[in-house]
């Protein structure tokens, strides 16, 4: 089964995620807070703090938590076409 290894912050915005069979993830978490208001806590930081990771799921400690399908899901929505 697939895990998060690892989960770090790299320009203050993206997280980078390791995952258990090697892939890593950048994945940018600005337009995630432009869409899902439960993230808004995070928009007005400047720059993100150190995510925590439990395997399944990415999360801030009082704040939001990000699971590994919606993680991919959202991945699988994003293209060269996606407005």
């Amino acid at each position: 089964m697939l895990q998060i290894t690892r989960a770090d912050i790299v320009d203050g915005q993206t997280l980078d995620i390791e995952l258990s069979n090697g892939h890593l993830i950048l994945f940018d978490t600005r337009r995630l807070m432009e869409t899902d208001p439960s993230y808004e806590v995070l928009r007005d930081m400047e720059v993100l703090p150190r995510p925590e990771t439990d395997g399944r799921s990415v999360f801030w400690r009082d704040g939001p938590r990000l699971e590994l399908e919606e993680i991919m899901t959202l991945l699988n929505r994003q293209g060269p076409f996606e407005k």
